[in-house]
């Protein structure tokens, strides 16, 4: 018995001695692939990241799959946007799920302690002064595509590396250690843009949606219209006709396309104006080049001074 226990034994403390990082990685669950690159970077070997949402998705219409709810299951995390904007999978995703860790709110959205809230500490533009349906498809906390501004970047970072402390402190160190890596790469980076940026500022332009309030205030872009009538709401030809005297009468001479959106409207649009289309992404992996943030962050700057004539 004696010889039989002893390989046992020095099994056990063999594994005992070994660092909290070798224990199994933590499964994140991110719910858009910027997020998931975020977290995959801070987290290192010690977490195993999947995103729910693709680049090309409309975040508003992922559709929702029973193989979500079964990695939602074995997840020890999950890392989301906030401000509702996952409201038309995330919710309902949660409601399903027979995680204790990501138990579901009808108001926080994700309420349980492997929740990690992205939004959280943001500045949030454009908080609805009343709530009416009528105004299309609006969110009741305000903007929630702030991840649109290369500047909340480091934000969402810090969100991640706090959140991932919370839910395994043993290995504390190691994701303030990733943050440290991540913001040296990603700050100086964040500075350039917003240098290369400097021409846009006063530029007026229309955008599709409703979703570049924070693109905006990074560029200095002047928003002054979108082609949907209201957000979510598809243009009728009556807004459309007014919307050309608009931008004709106010010399706007760029209108940004998010790239989930159909380009027929926006071409004709283009043409009756003589306004140029800029195409842009609003996750990462929705255009090439785009795999993670700063990739998306880079091609819709990069868009945007092409189509402006600001190169």
């Amino acid at each position: 018995m004696k010889k039989l226990a002893s390989p046992f034994v020095a099994a056990v403390l063999l594994l005992s001695s070994l660092p909290a990082w070798a224990a199994k990685p933590l499964l994140i669950v991110a719910t858009v692939p910027e997020l998931a690159d975020i977290a995959a970077r801070i987290g290192g070997e010690r977490v195993r990241v999947e995103s729910l949402a693709k680049g090309k998705e409309d975040i508003h219409q992922v559709v929702m799959r029973p193989s979500f709810v079964a990695k939602l299951n074995k997840a020890d995390a999950a890392v989301y946007l906030g401000l509702s904007i996952e409201d038309s999978f995330l919710t309902g995703l949660l409601a399903a799920s027979a995680n204790p860790a990501l138990r579901s709110d009808p108001i926080m959205q994700c309420s349980g302690p492997g929740c990690i809230d992205c939004s959280q500490g943001m500045s949030v533009l454009e908080r609805p002064e009343t709530l009416n349906r009528a105004e299309g498809d609006i969110h009741p906390q305000g903007n929630p595509h702030y991840n649109l501004d290369p500047e909340s970047g480091a934000r969402i970072a810090r969100n991640i590396a706090s959140g991932l402390s919370r839910i395994d402190p043993a290995n504390a160190a190691l994701y303030e250690k990733g943050l440290k890596e991540y913001l040296s790469e990603l700050e100086p980076k964040v500075r350039e843009l917003k240098a290369r940026a400097a021409p846009l500022k006063g530029v007026k332009a229309v955008s599709y949606h409703k979703d570049v309030a924070y693109l905006g205030r990074f560029t200095g872009l002047d928003f002054i219209a979108t082609v949907e009538l209201k957000p979510g709401v598809a243009p009728t030809p009556t807004h459309l006709a007014s919307l050309v005297a608009v931008m004709k009468e106010q010399g706007v001479r760029l209108i940004v396309r998010e790239q989930q959106y159909e380009a027929k409207t926006v071409d004709w649009l283009a043409e009756r104006t003589g306004a140029k289309v800029a195409v842009i992404g609003t996750m990462s992996g929705s255009l090439p080049g785009t795999r993670t943030y700063l990739g998306l962050c880079e091609a819709n700057l990069k868009a945007l001074l092409a189509a402006a004539g600001k190169e």
